[in-house]
């Protein structure tokens, strides 16, 4: 009895320990996501979290680095449709692609889509061939069937909620061909100006923290330099399939009749991954769930020291 109230004991202790200490944890939700192939060429999956590297120092010099990313929802965006009209004759084609586009822009003018907003890219038109197949003589002789017209129609709006409407309403124009959706800032300038700020008010603070541990003096003029680069949404797009399946070894019979195994489609997911966040300073605009363009600003300034030895 004795050694099992010293068991219960213990067992008491780790629950009391345990109800103290979970309300104080967060729990890891890792979704669909983790059957990513974790061999993918295009970005590896980290399993640890980079610090940043605050300073470089010597007796007679001190860097300081600093690296800010901000996350910044477009103000313009650019959507690219494509459009094909098959015909007999050139002339059909071009008419019937026309008609085709013409009704189109005049329906999202209903959306507040004017005309110079809209640009039409002619792609090329080309000849349609086939094949008449004589089965008597067992030959196959390619004709010319047609013609093809491709062109694309570009346009551009300040609201993503336009975008879905306009593909809503293309497709009763027999328009499907999404090609691309461009994000787009338009004051680049300004952006920049202000993610220096920030880094300089990081780096402010890493330079009043060592000098007061250090005590140091400046002497001179510091030197900087600066990069700047912004990353859009279209890279950033990771994919998996999610799905658990038996296997299966391919066997022939004692008659020599091979089976074939069929397999079920297996649907793709495709979601959204921006820059890891480790190794930055500050990162702006953090929790912000629109998708938009990613900006760093790297900044490194050097100090030179004086130099207290004798």
């Amino acid at each position: 009895m004795k050694n099992i109230f010293i068991v219960n004991k213990n067992l008491l202790f780790i629950v009391i320990l345990t109800a103290f200490t979970f309300p104080n944890t967060k729990a890891q939700v890792g979704g669909n996501q983790i059957y990513r192939n974790p061999n993918q060429y295009d970005r590896p999956i980290k399993v640890f979290t980079e610090t940043n590297n605050n300073y470089y120092t010597t007796d007679s010099t001190l860097v300081i680095s600093v690296k800010v990313l901000m996350n910044q929802t477009a103000d313009k965006y650019k959507i690219i449709l494509g459009v094909n009209e098959e015909a007999l004759t050139p002339k059909q084609s071009i008419e019937g692609i026309n008609q085709r586009i013409n009704g189109f822009i005049k329906k999202i003018s209903s959306l507040g889509i004017k005309e110079n907003n809209v640009f039409i890219d002619f792609i090329s038109q080309t000849k349609i061939y086939d094949y008449d197949v004589n089965s008597n003589q067992n030959t196959v002789t390619q004709k010319n069937k047609g013609f093809e017209t491709k062109k694309n129609i570009i346009i551009t709006v300040d609201k993503y909620a336009l975008i879905e409407k306009i593909i809503y309403e293309a497709s009763d124009f027999k328009i499907y061909d999404v090609i691309k959706v461009d994000y787009m800032n338009t004051d680049i300038d300004k952006i920049q100006e202000n993610l220096l700020k920030e880094a300089y008010s990081v780096l402010d603070k890493k330079k009043d923290n060592y000098f007061n541990l250090f005590k140091k003096e400046i002497i001179g003029s510091p030197t900087a330099n600066s990069g700047f680069s912004y990353i859009f949404p279209k890279s950033q797009y990771q994919n998996y399939s999610a799905f658990e399946s038996s296997d299966i070894s391919y066997m022939n019979n004692r008659y020599d009749v091979s089976y074939i195994r069929k397999e079920e489609r297996k649907a793709k997911t495709y979601y959204y991954e921006g820059t890891d966040y480790s190794g930055f300073d500050k990162v702006i605009n953090e929790s912000k769930p629109e998708i938009g363009i990613q900006y760093i600003l790297s900044l490194t300034v050097k100090y030179d020291l004086k130099n207290n030895k004798k």
